[in-house]
């Protein structure tokens, strides 16, 4: 899913327009134009005082629902955040909902929140003065914007108090090593490279969207050098859209899917995928790839963008500052691409069981006599609904495994069992 949003002011903020999009993007600082430093980058938000005793800011992270969460404090309570840099927004985004209520934040304006998807957008609040911690670092004078409950948006990322970017990226050199699972901040003007990868240019793109450059082999063998916007909240390898300057086409053999839900509700496009994709002397065969029509290009912001589906298999450091990241193939390097080899898509239903809502022609799914509606009350003998939906993921990704349904069908349980095989 794309978390990347763009936000629309009141009249009591500063806005800065997107033409093409007609969607604003909050960037909530009160000296621009004042610092002019790196007019591209703009000056980090608020202020930051190191609390670790040997200087050195290590934060766990895990990964939770396709996303990087790490745990901070607020007024003495403990916030569990995402991280984003789909756009390098200043602001902390929280998901309005009782535990950001008992934050006590000191709430003194209103804001529109846009994003992905065909909804309106939505009505927001906006705090500030926020001092938020993590560990071995201390934040002050931070904004933020707040959805509220009716939005939907708690729900969508439980788990997850809300979402942190130009706090960490704009002050820091961020390290982010997935195989100890810890994130390493350091002062930019301490840092220094030293490990055996290779530094890839980040190019700004607009409204502190940034981006590295690639090269593309489409499955029609036409190679394509493009630059690939980086979204930290996108969980996917690779999204490509129709109708910008490459002229890129969904491929024949796609299949249609949902590409994710956004602030504004979903996105539907085509999944397929690419020969190789290659960044640097690093190259991948076969990635899965998520095409966006044309018809929806109006809710995408580039014509590229890299997540962390093929981020995650390198330990990778931001130095936004110097406009440049490194990358080292990490333990997760060589993990093949898949998509869910089911045939099936399902969401939870009205009741104690998951409904089928799409069903792909030939799929396993479909050759083993299941069909869209069907009611299924139990998955490896586990109730369905004791799923989360990205636990579902990589067991649906297993070629050859067998995975047993209970399906409730014109009111008796039968059982039916079926084997992966990938349909892309």
């Amino acid at each position: 899913m794309n978390r990347a949003m763009f936000l629309r002011l009141s009249n009591e903020m500063i806005k800065w327009v997107i033409a093409l999009l007609t969607i604003f993007v909050l960037l909530f600082q009160s000296n621009i134009g004042a610092e002019e430093s790196d007019t591209l980058l703009g000056p980090p938000p608020g202020s930051y005082k190191i609390m670790a005793p040997d200087g050195q800011i290590r934060i766990p992270f895990e990964m939770y629902r396709g996303d990087i969460r790490i745990m901070g404090e607020i007024n003495g309570r403990e916030v569990r955040m995402l991280i984003d840099n789909g756009f390098l927004w200043d602001p902390i985004l929280f998901f309005g909902s009782p535990g950001v209520d008992s934050l006590n934040l000191n709430i003194d304006g209103t804001a529109e929140v846009s994003g992905s998807g065909d909804g309106d957008a939505v009505a927001s609040t906006t705090a500030s003065g926020i001092t938020i911690s993590f560990p071995g670092v201390e934040f002050y004078d931070q904004t933020a914007i707040i959805t509220p409950y009716s939005s939907g948006v708690a729900k969508m990322w439980h788990g997850a108090e809300g979402q942190v970017s130009a706090t960490f990226l704009k002050h820091f050199v961020v390290d982010v090593n997935y195989d100890e699972m810890i994130i390493t901040l350091i002062e930019p003007e301490k840092f220094e490279y030293s490990g055996i990868g290779i530094e890839v240019p980040m190019k700004h793109l607009f409204s502190n969207s940034w981006s590295i450059p690639a090269e593309i082999e489409m499955t029609d063998g036409r190679i394509v050098e493009l630059d690939l916007a980086m979204d930290l909240g996108y969980g996917d390898a690779l999204q490509l859209a129709e109708g910008y300057e490459h002229e890129l086409t969904v491929p024949s053999n796609a299949i249609e899917a949902s590409l994710g839900f956004g602030i504004q509700g979903e996105t539907r496009g085509f999944m397929s995928r690419v020969k190789s994709v290659k960044i640097g002397s690093y190259g991948f065969d076969n990635v899965i790839t998520a095409f966006v029509p044309e018809k929806y290009c109006d809710h995408i912001f580039h014509e590229a963008t890299i997540g962390l589906g093929m981020l995650q298999r390198f330990n990778f450091i931001y130095d936004y500052p110097s406009h440049r990241m490194f990358l080292e193939p990490n333990k997760n390097f060589g993990e093949p691409f898949e998509y869910n080899m089911s045939g099936m898509v399902i969401r939870r239903g009205d009741g104690a069981f998951m409904q089928i809502i799409t069903l792909y022609p030939d799929s396993p799914a479909d050759k083993a006599g299941l069909d869209i509606g069907d009611k299924i009350t139990r998955i490896n003998d586990r109730p369905s609904v004791d799923y989360d939906i990205w636990e579902l993921i990589p067991l649906m990704r297993q070629e050859g495994a067998a995975v047993k349904l209970t399906v409730l069908k014109d009111g008796k349980e039968k059982d039916i069992s079926i084997t992966l095989k990938p349909i892309i």
